[in-house]
This record gives C-alpha cells, sequence and structure tokens, in this order.
C-alpha cells in the first residue's frame, strides 16, 4: 500500500513539474515533424526534417492574438523535400468589447525555409481573423506540389477591403516566394 502511494505522489509531482507550455507535436507527410510552443509572445516552432536535421524559429503574430497563448491548432499544408514547409497555424482571438471575437480564431498562413543553416519565415499571411473580420472560402487554401502553387481564396480578403479576393504564390524549392493577389468578382 505504501508504495502505491508513493509511485501516485512521485507521479504527481512529475505532472505538476512538466512546464504549461509543453510543446504539441505534428507529422509531416513524408517523414519528419514540427512542434510548436509559447514564448515570450512569439510562436516557437522546432521542426526536425526527415533526414534528421533540426531547427529552431521565432515567429511574430499580431495584436490580434494575446501574447500568452499558445497556438490552438497547426496544420501542415504541404512541404516541399525536406526544405521547405507551408502550415497555418490557428491562436484564439484578442476577445473585443461586447463579447466581439470571444470565441474568434486568427490564423495565420507561412511558409518557412529550411534550404541553409537556419531556418526562415520567407512568407506570412494573414488567412483569417476574426478581428480583422478576414474569411477564407471554401476550399480556402489549395496546395499544388507538382507545380509548387499554392492558391488562398477569400470571401473576404485581407488586401481589397473585404472584398472576394484570390491569391496565387509559387514557391521554390528554397523557400523563396512570388506571388500574385486578383480579385474574384
Amino acid at each position: 500500500m505504501r508504495i502505491v502511494f508513493w509511485v501516485s505522489a512521485l507521479l504527481m509531482v512529475i505532472l505538476i513539474s512538466v512546464p504549461s507550455q509543453a510543446r504539441q507535436s505534428v507529422p509531416f507527410p513524408g517523414g519528419g515533424s514540427i512542434s510548436y510552443s509559447n514564448r515570450d509572445g512569439k510562436t516557437l516552432f522546432e521542426i526536425c526534417n526527415r533526414r534528421g536535421q533540426h531547427y529552431v524559429l521565432n515567429v511574430d503574430r499580431d495584436s490580434t492574438v494575446a501574447s500568452e497563448v499558445e497556438p490552438s491548432d497547426l496544420m501542415v499544408v504541404g512541404t516541399i523535400k525536406s526544405s521547405v514547409i507551408i502550415l497555418v497555424d490557428t491562436y484564439p482571438s484578442v476577445p473585443g468589447g461586447m463579447s466581439y471575437c470571444q470565441a474568434g480564431e486568427e490564423r495565420f498562413l507561412r511558409v518557412i525555409s529550411m534550404s541553409k543553416k537556419t531556418a526562415i519565415e520567407t512568407l506570412r499571411i494573414k488567412a483569417e481573423s476574426c478581428r480583422n473580420n478576414i474569411e477564407l472560402a471554401s476550399p480556402g487554401i489549395e496546395w499544388f506540389p507538382k507545380s509548387s502553387i499554392l492558391r488562398v481564396h477569400w470571401l473576404q480578403g485581407p488586401s481589397l477591403k473585404q472584398k472576394p479576393e484570390e491569391l496565387k504564390v509559387w514557391i521554390g524549392a528554397d523557400g523563396k516566394t512570388r506571388k500574385k493577389t486578383t480579385e474574384n468578382r
């Protein structure tokens, strides 16, 4: 009986001592993974590609996301070999007055390049926002791996003052991007 007590007590001490900023991990198609957590008001990504190389990258959010929150979700949209990751990270919105955006979300679309010794963010776009009235269409984000083209469709876009909008992004094997925005009518 005493052993059960001490094992339970030890387990409780271990669980209490685990940091509240525990890392969540998402696997990549084809191998590797990315984990994420909050660090000093930024999001910390720890990336392990399929070749076993490790990268650490801190990325910014904006004022629509509280500094103390961790991402509530991370979705890997696609990868290019072991050198580029396309992902969407989601956060709860900073609540506004009169219950505005109390359950809203903020989403960022990011392209991360690992073609050099360090990982860098080559593209960051606000994909959806309760606070900024940015709304994705369905399907909102489409990845075409054969042509390395990423398309984003908005019902209310970030650039065209909340009109339907489409963004087409060409992504190179090094993560460099070239983009074109068009208005949908």
